[in-house]
């Protein structure tokens, strides 16, 4: 099965956070806080189904947190300029 490659491209303003068909992108690279950053997000109520946080590494210690929020996460091919990959998490 082919997997088309979407638009997972950063707005021209450098915005850390945008949305595109497959849910909403945090840009958490480079932040000291990253994970707090993606929990705070899902905590918010912003991201109704799916966040694609594009992050230094992965984000192993994200894991049980999301879990316990009932959401899932898997790693995808998410380009968004000037990142590569990301890990995708959605609600149960």
């Amino acid at each position: 099965m082919h997997h088309d490659h979407h638009n997972h491209t950063r707005p021209a303003d450098g915005s850390r956070v945008w949305r595109s068909e497959d849910g909403l992108h945090v840009d958490v690279r480079g932040l000291d806080e990253p994970l707090t950053t993606i929990l705070r997000t899902i905590e918010s109520g912003e991201a109704s189904s799916a966040i694609i946080g594009h992050f230094d590494s992965q984000p192993i210690m994200l894991y049980p947190e999301l879990e316990e929020r009932g959401w899932t996460h898997e790693a995808m091919d998410a380009q968004c300029g000037d990142c590569e990959g990301g890990f995708m998490v959605r609600r149960g």
